[in-house]
């Protein structure tokens, strides 16, 4: 497949949230994966356990290692997951769109938060203590299942990921993060789908378990056969299935 005219798109706009409405509150608590089940009159009164807490692109909403002590929901913004590499720095784990979930709580078998979770845009999220979520799990005995099939989930997908690494090889790794990446943050446009994040080389051989010279050389040759485009703080998948087609 022939490369798609190389256009870079518009200046990221930063995401100003100076108020998560009611209804933006009860979609993205409707749509989360531990409470979707759960009737409008109930839904109501999860929405008053969850605090609103805005904060500025590049501060802090957690740190990793800190005691687990709140859940959170992004209602508006995105959110990066960091790690703190051996060598020094922080290595981007994920980033995550409106909806998304992230920190942790001792019910959720989580005691430590695992990653440092930071605005990447001005972000608003939907926050949940520890003794909150205690008494939801005793309210709602529908959520209780919902939780200990998650945290299967998880489990399920931490063993994938392993399997991934183990098996898999870098260009196999890069694909389907790349997937993964254009499915959750991806606009689609005329010439395939667009992520505009501040990806480097590093945060994607992080994400994959490689190195970055592995991954850079793995990305030329993508971009190469047609597969991808790339700028500064964007990548464009131009042929998803091909990306399928290479774990196949």
């Amino acid at each position: 497949m022939n490369a798609a005219p190389r256009t870079p798109p518009s200046t990221m706009d930063p995401v100003t949230p100076k108020h998560c409405s009611p209804q933006l509150r009860h979609r993205i608590l409707s749509q989360a994966r531990y409470f979707s089940g759960l009737s409008a009159e109930d839904l109501e009164q999860v929405n008053r356990h969850f605090r609103e807490l805005h904060y500025p692109a590049e501060s802090i909403i957690c740190h990793e290692g800190g005691n687990a002590e709140r859940l959170f929901f992004v209602a508006r913004g995105k959110v990066k997951l960091l790690r703190h590499s051996s060598g020094g720095d922080d290595v981007l784990l994920d980033l995550l769109p409106q909806g998304a979930l992230f920190g942790g709580l001792a019910p959720l078998g989580t005691r430590h938060y695992p990653e440092t979770a930071m605005a990447q845009t001005d972000t608003c999220v939907l926050a949940i203590s520890d003794g909150d979520f205690q008494r939801l799990l005793e309210q709602h005995p529908q959520v209780t299942l919902a939780v200990l099939a998650s945290v299967a989930r998880s489990l399920d997908d931490a063993r994938e990921v392993i399997r991934q690494i183990s098996t898999s090889d870098v260009r196999t790794r890069v694909a389907t993060a790349l997937l993964k990446l254009a499915e959750r943050l991806g606009d689609a446009d005329e010439q395939g789908i667009l992520i505009r994040a501040p990806l480097s080389r590093q945060d994607l051989a992080a994400m994959v378990g490689a190195t970055p010279e592995t991954v850079s050389r793995v990305m030329a040759d993508l971009k190469r056969e047609g597969l991808i485009d790339t700028g500064r703080q964007w990548v464009r998948v131009l042929d998803s299935e091909a990306l399928r087609a290479i774990d196949a």
